[in-house]
């Protein structure tokens, strides 16, 4: 039941009727929790009573973790280790373990032995790498004294199953969720304003934008010997696009179905084209990911607060994490390391680039030269993606090759007219949202002050994505993480 499916509205429109019916926050979050399940259930019958252990596991852990700071703190930290344990052994179990066994027959095979192991057959829960980092993180923080353990199973259970977020996030903190769940919440005119709008935008970056690139990328990277240095940059560029509108267009759906439930989803996306470098980069793309992994495993490994070696080390680990947190392939590994090495260059640049604008006063605030640093990051994120999308480890070699030798001419252009008529029309519409929302306020349409000017855009955006979207409701990139 896929967001931008006419199942998934149905099923909304039922919920949230029910939900500003009831007049009770407690029996608000139990309906919201049985949604929830429900909404798991239809998805993953076989695996909803799995993830119901899991949350009950971790709830009673977060009270005992709470119950014996005060007696204990070795029983205590204890605890913490064996939630966290938990949910990595689950990530391993469900995600990696195939993985690990083809690598480990290979690695036997190619020493000369005979080996048959054969694969299990693991179904990975629905939104697994999601709700495990929701739930090891509120361990860690309960275990921190960053917040009290929640004694209340029916508002835990609507936490970490909140329906809008369990397929691809964003990945919501306990300190941050738990407390609205607290309150009543009443239907307000703002918060449908504000939903509606940001579902609609939602629809319009995946449907306009994201499902138009996605034929002309399936078709290069899935045959990508038979493609030119070319037609490889351009699905790389595209792709990073791609990437982009699809994730972000996921995140501002499931922000707005939140916001019409009343409750404020942590955001996910902030620009990040327009960043200047990694570390930049990394501060707008996926930060409910990336904040995640700094206060999770950068912070706690020593962080910055340590020799520039050690702390570069320590970018590496918390990368290479991050490329594992997608999937188990050496392709994720890569891009994961890609992005650490991207932004340690970039922090090693940052000395020498303050001494140019010192020396050069008119560069710290030249357009030209910070435009300049955007498209150098946009270049290096471009090969990211194409670690990203590449379907093995020699399909990246091919790339490669491609690049550096002389096998460049005319890219692939058939069947390609939808792309390079409405989709390209689309990714300019975005960029220069994108661009006002980065430098001058919102963007006009759909944000005018005047409320007919307003209802016009509002209709004409509905309008172009009926006309121009691809509306087959294509699943989401993100999903399968």
């Amino acid at each position: 039941m896929l967001i931008n499916s006419i199942g998934f509205w149905i099923f909304f429109a039922v919920v949230i009727l029910v939900y500003y019916m009831i007049r009770n926050c407690r029996w608000q979050n139990a309906w919201l929790a049985i949604a929830s399940l429900v909404f798991y259930g239809y998805v993953s019958i076989r695996l909803l009573a799995f993830f119901i252990v899991i949350i009950g596991l971790f709830y009673v852990l977060a009270i005992g973790i709470e119950k014996k700071l005060t007696q204990s703190a070795t029983i205590a930290r204890w605890l913490k280790v064996a939630g966290v344990g938990a949910g990595v052994g689950v990530l391993i179990y469900f995600k990696y373990l195939n993985f690990f066994i083809a690598e480990f027959t290979a690695l036997l095979t190619g020493m000369g032995f005979a080996v048959n192991t054969g694969t299990l057959n693991i179904i990975a829960p629905l939104g697994i790498s999601y709700f495990t980092f929701k739930l090891i993180s509120y361990i860690v923080d309960v275990a921190n004294e960053k917040i009290q353990a929640e004694h209340d199973v029916v508002k835990f259970t609507a936490f970490v199953a909140f329906f809008p977020t369990l397929m691809s996030g964003p990945i919501d903190r306990a300190t941050t969720f738990l407390p609205q769940l607290g309150q009543l919440r009443k239907l307000l005119p703002g918060n449908i304003s504000d939903g509606s709008l940001r579902i609609l935008w939602g629809f319009f970056m995946k449907a306009c934008i994201a499902d138009r690139i996605a034929p002309y990328t399936d078709a290069v990277f899935n045959n990508i010997s038979h493609h030119n240095a070319t037609s490889i940059a351009l699905a790389s560029v595209l792709y990073l696009i791609q990437m982009y509108t699809d994730f972000a267009g996921y995140s501002h759906m499931a922000i707005g179905v939140g916001r019409l439930l009343g409750l404020t989803v942590t955001e996910n996306f902030k620009q990040p084209l327009f960043a200047v470098n990694g570390g930049d980069f990394w501060r707008r793309w996926h930060m409910s990911l990336s904040f995640w992994l700094r206060d999770y495993i950068y912070i706690p490994m020593g962080g910055s607060r340590c020799s520039s070696l050690r702390s570069y080390f320590n970018v590496m680990v918390t990368f290479i994490a991050c490329g594992a947190w997608h999937g188990a392939s050496w392709t994720y590994i890569i891009f994961g390391a890609h992005h650490g090495l991207w932004v340690i260059v970039s922090r090693i640049m940052k000395v020498p680039r303050e001494r140019l604008e010192s020396r050069h006063g008119l560069l710290k605030h030249s357009t030209w030269f910070k435009s300049l640093r955007i498209v150098i990051n946009f270049v290096v994120c471009c090969v990211g993606a194409m670690y990203f999308r590449a379907n093995s480890m020699a399909h990246i070699v091919v790339a490669w090759k491609k690049w550096l030798s002389s096998d460049w001419g005319m890219p692939y252009l058939e069947a390609t007219v939808p792309l390079f008529t409405f989709g390209l029309l689309s990714i300019l519409i975005m960029i220069y949202k994108e661009h006002r929302d980065e430098y001058g306020g919102k963007a006009l349409f759909m944000h005018s002050s005047h409320r007919t000017m307003r209802l016009v855009c509002i209709a004409a955006t509905i309008v172009f994505i009926v006309l121009t979207g691809a509306l087959e409701s294509n699943s989401f990139i993100y999903v399968q993480f």
